[in-house]
C-alpha cells in the first residue's frame, strides 16, 4: 500500500506528551486539515516505543511537555489497544543532544554499566549509552577512553582507546 503525503508519514508534527511508561510514551498530535472547505482542528494519538535503546523515559519525558515528533509509521487505530494512529520518534533524544556537544571523532569518557559476552555497554552521560566491543581489562564500573566514530539512527559507535 502506497502512503501520500496527506497521511502523514515522515512529517514533524508537535505532540503533548499524554503518559510516560517505562517501555512507551504516548502522545497527542494536534494538527490542522481543511475539511470541507474549512480549517479544522484535527487530534490523533501516538506512541514512541523504547526498544533497544538504554532510555529511561521517566526522566527525560514529563507528562504535558511538548515536543516535536516524526511519524514513522501509520497505523490502523482499530487494530491496536491504545488506539494509536501513527508511531513516531522525537526529533531530540539524549543521544542527538550529547553528539550536538560531542560530535563524531570526539574523544569522551564513559562508565563500563554491563558486560555482555563479547560486547560492553558504556555509558557516556545520563540516559546516552553505547554498546560496543568489549576490552581486554574491561571490568564493571571503570571509567574508560573512547573515541566516536558513528552516530546514526540514535545509535552512538565507539572505538575504546
Amino acid at each position: 500500500m502506497k502512503t501520500s503525503d496527506s497521511d502523514g508519514l515522515g512529517k514533524v508534527y508537535s505532540a503533548v506528551i499524554t503518559k510516560v511508561k517505562n517501555d512507551r510514551v504516548l502522545f497527542e498530535v494536534e494538527y490542522f486539515a481543511l475539511i470541507r472547505g474549512k480549517l479544522e482542528a484535527m487530534k490523533k494519538t501516538a506512541a514512541f516505543f523504547i526498544k533497544r535503546l538504554h532510555l529511561n523515559p521517566h526522566t527525560f519525558f514529563k507528562h504535558g511537555q511538548i515536543i516535536d515528533v516524526k511519524v514513522t509509521k501509520i497505523l490502523k487505530p482499530s487494530k491496536n489497544f491504545y488506539y494509536l494512529n501513527y508511531e513516531v520518534i522525537p526529533c531530540i533524544l539524549p543521544a542527538d543532544e550529547f553528539i550536538q556537544a560531542h560530535p563524531v571523532g570526539s574523544m569522551v569518557q564513559g562508565k563500563i554499566e554491563s558486560l555482555t559476552g563479547a560486547t560492553m555497554t558504556v555509558c557516556l552521560a545520563p540516559n546516552v549509552y553505547a554498546v560496543t566491543k568489549r576490552c581486554k581489562h574491561a571490568r564493571t564500573g571503570r571509567e574508560i577512553d573512547c573515541k566516536i566514530d558513528k552516530f546514526h539512527n540514535q545509535k552512538i559507535s565507539l572505538r575504546v582507546i
